[in-house]
């Protein structure tokens, strides 16, 4: 009888284990991989799930019970955007439970106890040193329906061009002004470079500096060609289409640095990888990079699901390797960033529940020159500049100057 009864769990544990390796396999590749997915036209927007508790001339009061993904509780300058009224908050003033009361920069129409809001990191300064939020009635960043532009984003004047790669043309912004040289963007996952505001409100910045900024697309971008493999490679292929638009800035200027933001860091850092040549590139950017895609699964579905064992991540790990043809080891470039000697300038959050902030503390660890890194505490992902944007921009001037 005993035996029948562990015979019983143990099938029973098997079963559970296909189940969950199949079930996780699926989300990792849904999540992740599939390039085939739903897109939408709303940008940087939220459901109203954040509900204000009381405002008043200088503070806000924010319940964030339902939001606690979002950048209420982070160091930094966001917005919150509501049915009748947006505000642009600051600073941490008191913190306790879902309960968060931060300073109140400027209000814009009418908020009230009892509104829902949401919130957004989407806030840049415009030519008069006052701060703005994207999509609010005041500015929606937008040239059009869903689409955004150089010009829309920063008032800076542009071009639409192409640049080839091995799987045809891909087009890309280019702005017109700037003696010192041209940053590339390359933008994270499930990115669009008419919809890339990260890249497009630091544009601005680097103009300020003297720098073009070169806004691209790649392989598996919405409407354009489809890498063979039929999923995201997180570098192991896109690094073709960077070098393409490498060749393309090359035409403009002998001065070129890629900029990696997110998802983008793949493809930057298999560029080091595959090429790496310092007479193609003087400086490399990052921004929470995803410089190994499995680490960057393992702190997301941690955070997402806390009640599964961690252990059984390597499990997932290769059932989704089987089940879908993915290599993940190929997908790690640490080591490529580590031996490189191409100037690199680093930011990253260490509240990052996206991309691991660990991942930028090895690479620093290991890489002793020509490299700076810039790591903030208590923020998120890719709001390095919110946190702290007089900081940010010093950094960037400093990091370009040398280069020069």
């Amino acid at each position: 009888m005993i035996k029948k009864i562990i015979i019983s769990l143990g099938s029973l544990l098997i079963i559970l284990l296909v189940a969950a390796g199949w079930y996780f396999s699926g989300l990792i590749y849904e999540g992740g991989l599939n390039p085939e997915f739903p897109d939408t036209n709303e940008i940087g927007t939220a459901e109203d799930r954040i509900l204000v508790s009381s405002i008043d001339e200088n503070t806000i009061t924010l319940n964030v019970e339902e939001e606690l993904w979002g950048v209420m509780l982070e160091r930094g300058v966001y917005g919150v955007r509501g049915q009748n009224g947006d505000a642009v908050i600051g600073k941490i003033i008191t913190s306790e439970n879902n309960i968060v009361k931060r300073e109140l920069i400027n209000l814009s129409g009418t908020l009230v106890s009892g509104d829902r809001v949401s919130g957004t990191n989407l806030v840049s300064l415009d030519e008069n040193g006052s701060y703005r939020i994207m999509g609010t009635s005041s500015w929606s960043g937008q040239a059009s329906e869903g689409v955004y532009t150089p010009e829309s984003v920063s008032n800076l004047a542009y071009e639409t061009i192409s640049y080839t790669s091995d799987l045809g043309e891909f087009p890309a912004y280019l702005t017109t002004e700037g003696e010192k040289g041209i940053v590339i963007f390359i933008h994270g996952f499930r990115g669009n470079y008419s919809r890339e505001v990260f890249a497009l409100m630091r544009s601005g910045d680097l103009h300020e500096l003297g720098y073009r900024s070169m806004i691209i697309s790649y392989r598996n971008d919405p409407g354009l060609p489809k890498d063979p493999t039929g999923i995201f490679q997180y570098g192991t292929t896109e690094w073709k289409d960077i070098n393409g638009a490498i060749n393309e800035a090359l035409k403009y200027t002998d001065n070129v640095i890629l900029w990696g933001t997110s998802g983008g860091g793949g493809p930057a850092s298999s560029w080091l990888e595959n090429v790496g040549d310092s007479n193609k590139v003087n400086g490399i950017i990052y921004e929470a990079p995803v410089i190994s895609f499995w680490e960057s699964v393992e702190v997301n579905g941690a955070a997402r699901f806390p009640w599964v064992p961690t252990q059984l991540f390597s499990y997932f790990k290769i059932v989704t390797e089987l089940r879908y043809g993915v290599d993940f080891s190929a997908m790690d470039f640490r080591e490529a960033v580590i031996e490189s000697d191409i100037p690199v300038l680093l930011f990253h959050g260490d509240d990052d529940e996206w991309v691991p902030v660990a991942m930028s503390d090895y690479i620093a660890s290991m890489r002793t020159e020509n490299l700076t890194y810039v790591r903030y505490e208590n923020v998120g992902h890719v709001t390095s500049w919110n946190a702290d944007p007089i900081r940010y921009v010093k950094e960037l001037s400093i990091f370009l100057n040398s280069l020069d």
